[in-house]
């Protein structure tokens, strides 16, 4: 699978079960949260899993992006039932280069800044409490990683 052209914004999805999904745009940066009681409200008025069912809606509003730009065929109703149950097994449905995620308390990441010098700047930025809500950090050595302070 060819991955997403470069000059198209682009867009994530990311389920995470208990948490929600997120919808993430890409310039300007957009950033929606369908809440998990949302996710199974659906699934449940539908009788179905809810994180399933949307994350197959989201994959067709890609496919049928690509396929409108001949990128691709539009998806069919049992390719969007395909997607579902793939989506509820767990497998990834990404053209990412990975894509992983853990629970882990703000005070959790303020204690690993020490051990891990080079993202110093990047796990500073991720545990602000106030200042802008995107920032783009840079890859510290160890030669410069103390001169920055959080």
């Amino acid at each position: 699978m060819a991955g997403p052209r470069r000059d198209r914004d682009h867009i994530y999805v990311i389920g995470d079960k208990g948490v929600g999904i997120f919808l993430i745009k890409i310039n300007p940066i957009r950033i929606v949260r369908i809440p998990d009681k949302e996710v199974r409200r659906y699934g449940k008025e539908n009788n179905c899993d809810g994180y399933a069912a949307v994350a197959a809606l989201c994959w067709r509003v890609i496919g049928d992006h690509r396929a409108a730009h001949g990128e691709g065929a539009k998806l069919e109703p049992e390719n969007i039932s395909g997607i579902a149950s793939l989506a509820q097994a767990g497998v990834g449905l990404s053209n990412l280069e990975f894509s992983f995620g853990t629970s882990m308390s703000t005070t959790a990441i303020e204690a690993t800044r020490a051990r891990n010098r080079s993202l110093k700047m990047a796990l500073c930025y991720l545990t602000q409490r106030t200042g802008n809500n995107l920032q783009d950090a840079v890859l510290l050595d160890d030669g410069n990683a103390d001169d920055f302070a959080c």
